[in-house]
């Protein structure tokens, strides 16, 4: 697997590599594509410049490209200079211009107001078919402004930087040290996972199958099943995750004991009735089993040896999952359809059934996603002909 890093700063790169190159994968930069134009980063935010400049990569390319964009935000200052970093002090301002001009405007400054972050974006694109998939990660190294420059090592702001928790400044430490606290090395950790994950899925066909509740998703997937297609269901894991003890302690801990019944086992439809009436704590619920989940789904992935699969899971956008996906099936019926079937199959209340409709996408913005869809507001016999006729196509395209 090839990688292309989106920047033309041999300090950047230096550190980049410093922290993926033992993944295994063919790391290249600018200098394999003499013919790559500049990029202009004009965007309004951190995310926006990681995600131009990871994009144009992969344009221009057609492979997997990673970018970041980074900069230090001096509390005193109001942000600043923030996304304007690297030409604080001018267009073509070397890092002493800049350090310089950062340190004028805080003379005087007492060292309590002297807070900084330091903050890295990083933009991971991936070519799909005439598409480009992205994902965002971020790192941050809170610390405070130096009233002069110390050290010789690292680059850009690290002589003026001291991170919390040390009495060095970024310029001070060698790079094996930063690269465990930096926000270049916390944002790059982050992507390191994603880019683990592309690995393992190898040369797999993922195909995401999702809908809202109660628009059919899971009638599709057991058509597949019954057609011999290998089929992941997040749902079914999900019940498998529920049963681990540390996953018991954990909600317990976070939702209280009465979430689980005499026999100590987790009952769903309270944890339901709590994390879908309070955000935050539907937040909390997601952010402890969503990993869990993907994670038992890339063991299934790499376990066996399957060149298509379908991987069935309500959240696929919600999650972020749909980046590793290469194509993404929606499932969808009108809203009197989707409700009357709720009613028909659950026993939620209004409330659980408001908490879960508006924890779910719209469907009109799942649609908007989606490379196939499947409309479920007919018989079965439609809903068959349809799901036998999409897979035909995506088969059909596959093999091109």
């Amino acid at each position: 697997m090839e990688l292309v890093l989106a920047t033309r700063n041999p300090d950047k790169i230096r550190e980049i590599k410093k922290v993926l190159g033992d993944l295994g994968i063919e790391i290249l930069t600018f200098e394999d594509f003499p013919q790559f134009p500049k990029i202009k980063e004009d965007g309004s935010t951190l995310r926006e410049n990681a995600l131009l400049k990871a994009k144009e990569a992969t344009k221009f390319t057609g492979k997997l490209s990673l970018a970041d964009d980074s900069g230090l935000e001096v509390e005193w200052l109001g942000g600043a200079p923030g996304i304007y970093s690297s030409r604080f002090a001018g267009e073509n301002a070397s890092y002493e211009d800049n350090n310089r001009k950062l340190l004028s405007l805080l003379k005087n400054v007492p060292e309590p107001k002297r807070k900084a972050t330091f903050r890295c974006v990083i933009a991971i694109c991936r070519p799909v078919g005439s598409r480009i998939k992205d994902k965002l990660v971020e790192g941050v190294c809170q610390g405070k402004s130096t009233t002069h420059p110390r050290g010789k090592a690292g680059f850009g702001y690290d002589p003026v930087f001291q991170p919390e928790g040390l009495d060095k400044t970024f310029a001070e430490i060698p790079l094996e040290e930063k690269n465990k606290i930096s926000h270049r090395a916390r944002a790059l950790n982050k992507a390191r996972e994603i880019l683990q994950q592309i690995i393992k899925k190898k040369n797999k066909i993922l195909i995401g199958l999702t809908g809202n509740i109660c628009t059919g998703k899971s009638t599709v997937a057991d058509y597949y099943e019954k057609w011999g297609v290998k089929v992941i269901k997040a749902d079914e894991i999900g019940h498998k995750v529920l049963e681990r003890e540390d996953v018991k302690a954990a909600l317990s801990q976070a939702f209280g004991k009465e979430i689980l019944n005499f026999q100590d086992r987790i009952l769903r439809e309270r944890i339901r009735k709590v994390a879908f009436s309070d955000h935050d704590k539907l937040k909390k619920l997601n952010a402890l089993l969503h990993p869990l989940i993907k994670e038992e789904i890339w063991r299934i992935l790499t376990g066996g040896n399957y060149k298509i699969v379908v991987i069935e899971a309500a959240l696929i956008f919600e999650a972020g999952w749909d980046f590793f996906m290469d194509k993404i099936i929606v499932v969808y019926c009108s809203r009197e359809k989707q409700l009357e079937r709720i009613k028909k199959k659950t026993n939620l209340s209004f409330e659980e059934i408001q908490g879960i409709l508006r924890a779910q996408l719209s469907q009109e913005e799942k649609i908007k996603k989606a490379d196939f869809i499947i409309s479920n507001d007919e018989d079965f016999a439609h809903l068959e002909a349809s799901s036998r006729q999409i897979l035909d196509d995506i088969f059909k395209e596959i093999r091109g």
